[in-house]
């Protein structure tokens, strides 16, 4: 046999050797809920056939349940490595998978929920953006002036929403709160609006997503409802095309007779 090939063979048959009597682990992880924004520490264990430790560079990947998240990384075996739960990190199962040659170990952890939004008011416009990591569905309280109205909410982690702010033309203190959560803007210039004071989703169709009056016909200028004049125009088209069609029709019968 070749001198080469043999102590290739040789060099070969001692790291798989080597490989199978290495263990590896994973320690220091917590078995409650890491929060976010908290910092976490584990310790990738590497030992040999007498169980005693040793030095090493080893990988890791952290995964979320649905792997949308990953985050890569090389440390030394046997020394904490830390890393930040960041405020993006879904709640649920979160997994660390080490790596050192053919060797490799998975252990879980658990990422708790974060309900946390965040109100900004800009000119006429409130924004509720979902800075936490589940959905926000919580029910919030715009006070305009001496006028209070409430507002579900449904919002995914990192969307936001905006709601056009109405009441009759003039200044106004605005505060708006979950219970939790609260901001407040002294002398908001609005835009009149007849008598109705409340908030609108003007992305939704129709008055839909407006809270907190009760005569929604009432509003002025209100963009939705010009979206329901090109289908009334269509409307009367066909029926304008069709008396047209059933009259010539008519005409060319009494030719013929």
């Amino acid at each position: 046999m070749n001198k080469k090939i043999l102590i290739t063979l040789i060099l070969f048959l001692t790291l798989s050797i080597t490989s199978a009597e290495l263990s590896i682990e994973i320690s220091g992880l917590k078995t409650t809920n890491y929060n976010p924004g908290e910092n976490t520490t584990f310790k990738i264990t590497l030992l040999d056939e007498n169980n005693n430790p040793i030095s090493k560079e080893v990988t890791y990947e952290i995964t979320d349940a649905l792997e949308k998240i990953k985050i890569t990384g090389e440390t030394n075996s046997n020394e904490p490595t830390s890393f930040k739960i960041e405020k993006k990190f879904t709640s649920g199962i979160w997994t660390i998978t080490a790596n050192y040659q053919n060797t490799q170990v998975k252990r879980t952890f658990t990422v708790g929920e974060n309900p946390e939004v965040e109100f900004t008011i800009k000119g006429d416009e409130l924004i509720i953006k979902n800075t936490g990591n589940v959905g926000y569905t919580k029910t919030i309280q715009i006070t305009i002036g001496t006028e209070v109205n409430s507002y579900a909410q449904n919002i995914r982690a990192g969307d936001e929403k905006i709601l056009k702010l109405i009441s009759p033309d003039g200044t106004y203190n605005i505060k708006v709160t979950d219970g939790e959560t609260s901001i407040k803007k002294e002398n908001v210039q609005l835009f009149g609006t007849g008598n109705v004071v409340g908030a609108i989703d003007e992305e939704l169709v129709g008055y839909t997503g407006f809270a907190g009056a009760n005569e929604p016909t009432s509003l002025e200028n209100r963009p939705s409802s010009l979206t329901k004049l090109p289908l009334a125009l269509i409307f009367i088209g066909a029926i304008s095309i069709l008396i047209v069609l059933v009259f010539i029709e008519r005409r060319l019968s009494k030719k013929k007779t």
